[in-house]
């Protein structure tokens, strides 16, 4: 099933991942040239038995102007996303509240190629509107791109992008009245919700889309989150790595599971 936005995001052109230099700044620019990505976590069959919870691996990859999915056959990633964390974390505290870092790089089959940008974010006990997460978004060199901050929603689930001075640049938010937030089930289209985006003014400019990770996939509980992101028109290559930020930091606050809440929802 293709996407079709109520809005049309200009043409696009493709660049073939092996073309873009390696180097970090150009990493991030290469972002400039695209108006969509689809975003891709791999997927670990040995956590569908409720024994560990594995590093997150997401895959990142240029989309075509309407955020369809991409032929991943015959289509490189643009970038590999790889989680950093400990190992008790991951198992033993909900994703909302663990630590970790997560470095974003450009794909290369054949070797470990620079950071292009990290996220990381501290351990933070939540609790209704205290002590909300906060992951920061800063280049390989140090230098920050911005925050994303998670803050507290009676109703509404989503993020607050902000820039580097702390002040906001976009909301990304979804109604908790979506069927992934309500209940599990198999089937693809009660996995997918959608997040829109809005600008400083409360302008919606874009929208952010879950996406089901496939029919067998959620049957046998593996847990794997896709993305349909598609960015705002006239937005700059940092804007787009913080909406990316957003994306996997949205991810980890309500699609991410450890064992123990699998084993509860299960009982």
């Amino acid at each position: 099933m293709q996407y079709q936005p109520a809005y049309q995001l200009p043409q696009q052109q493709y660049v073939n991942p092996g073309q873009i230099d390696t180097s970090f700044n150009s990493g991030l620019e290469a972002l400039s040239r695209f108006s969509s990505v689809y975003i891709k976590q791999r997927p670990d069959y040995l956590e569908a038995l409720g024994l560990c919870e594995k590093k997150n691996v997401y895959y990142v990859y240029q989309s075509d102007s309407m955020g369809n999915k991409p032929d991943f056959k015959h289509q490189a990633p643009i970038f590999k996303c790889k989680e950093d964390s400990s190992c008790w974390q991951r198992n033993f505290l909900p994703g909302a509240c663990r630590a970790f870092d997560l470095k974003v790089k450009q794909y290369d089959q054949k070797q470990d190629t620079n950071t292009v940008f990290r996220l990381s974010r501290e351990f933070k006990c939540t609790f209704l509107c205290l002590a909300r997460p906060m992951m920061e978004v800063q280049l390989q060199n140090g230098g920050k791109i911005g925050f994303i901050c998670y803050p507290f929603m009676c109703f509404d689930k989503g993020v607050e992008i902000r820039d580097e001075n702390n002040q906001l640049v976009y909301s990304v938010k979804g109604s908790c009245c979506q069927w992934p937030f309500l209940v599990q089930l198999p089937c693809e289209t009660c996995q997918r919700a959608r997040f829109d985006i809005t600008d400083s003014q409360g302008q919606k400019v874009s929208e952010l889309w879950k996406e089901s990770a496939g029919f067998c996939n959620a049957l046998c509980g593996v847990d794997a989150t896709n993305f349909r992101l598609l960015f705002p028109p006239q937005s700059t290559s940092q804007q787009k790595a913080l909406l990316l930020a957003a994306a996997l930091f949205i991810d980890f606050n309500y699609f991410e599971e450890s064992p123990q809440d699998q084993n509860q929802n299960s009982m």
